[in-house]
């Protein structure tokens, strides 16, 4: 089988994936990279960074919007380059993809600590879509501290739901409301809480409706969290790709004559976020183009970017 075939075979769970945040899917990621690096065929070092860039390549393309990933060949593609030899280079490899995924866990765990801080004493919080942190952080803290939580839909696929009923199997009070009803409900909650997919030079990257659920917040007075682990920031200058059109079915199975629009990803500017919560605490906005300015950004990944922004 040739390294396409590989690729392809491999990467297509991650493809299929239309429900799991960014850090479920840099999780599933991880062990697709660990299985490349086992499973490519390679004469020589090169030959394997060559067969697992083409597996990362397959990778971002299969979801384009999701920093971890990035963050995640950034580091095991940097440990190839290191490496000395063919055999210590799919032990360097597997050995980056294993302690991302390892870490997985550990980063949601920080960060929850971390976001303890912002929550309210009591009353609402209101959140969109279906963040494995999001979802950590409230079924820990709302319980003990009486705090309610608004759940939307999230359309198309009404991840929503899931998140919902997984907060009220925890014993935490759910309110579920339409996309729609952002605007009319948020001036009633304490705070917006969201996970976030990328944050780059655009914003806060995360699922559509997240954009209008902080600007009627912002409006109404109500302080905007966004909850990303430091593998959520992209490098500056990597593009927040928000053209990942989606099959219209999801929304409708319309008439002939209907084109149904279904994009997933949106990005909420900055100006509309009160603070990122990261495993080092609470930040302002304005501060985190610091850190993602020492980003180094390996030359296929540059590639791709370059590939990408002109489609």
């Amino acid at each position: 089988m040739d390294v396409e075939s590989v690729a392809e075979e491999l990467v297509a769970p991650l493809r299929a994936d239309a429900l799991s945040g960014a850090s479920v899917l840099g999780r599933t990621a991880a062990v697709v990279l660990r299985r490349a690096a086992v499973r490519l065929k390679a004469g020589s070092l090169e030959e394997l960074s060559w067969g697992l860039g083409e597996v990362c390549r397959q990778i971002l393309d299969a979801q384009p919007a999701m920093a971890p990933l990035v963050t995640l060949i950034r580091q095991v593609m940097g440990a190839v380059a290191q490496a000395g030899s063919l055999e210590d280079g799919r032990l360097a490899a597997a050995h980056a993809a294993d302690s991302f995924r390892q870490g997985a866990e550990e980063r949601i765990r920080a960060v929850v600590g971390m976001g303890a801080a912002v929550l309210p004493t009591g009353g609402a919080v209101a959140t969109l879509s279906s963040s494995a942190t999001v979802q950590a952080l409230l079924i820990e803290e709302a319980g003990p501290r009486g705090i309610s939580v608004l759940c939307f839909e999230s359309r198309p696929m009404n991840e929503g739901r899931i998140f919902a009923s997984a907060l009220a199997e925890a014993g935490v009070e759910v309110r579920y409301a339409v996309d729609a009803a952002a605007a009319k409900l948020v001036g009633e909650c304490d705070a917006v809480v969201l996970g976030a997919d990328s944050v780059g030079d655009d914003g806060i990257m995360n699922k559509i409706g997240s954009k209008g659920l902080a600007q009627a917040a912002h409006a109404a007075g109500v302080p905007v969290y966004v909850l990303a682990d430091e593998t959520k920031m992209l490098p500056v200058g990597f593009p927040q790709i928000l053209d990942d059109d989606r099959p219209g079915g999801e929304v409708w199975d319309a008439p002939h004559g209907v084109e149904v629009w279904n994009r997933y990803f949106e990005v909420t500017p900055m100006e509309y976020v009160t603070a990122v919560v990261t495993e080092r605490g609470s930040i302002d906005p304005s501060t985190i183009q610091v850190s993602r300015h020492e980003m180094e950004l390996p030359s296929g990944l540059r590639a791709w970017a370059r590939a990408r922004q002109i489609r």
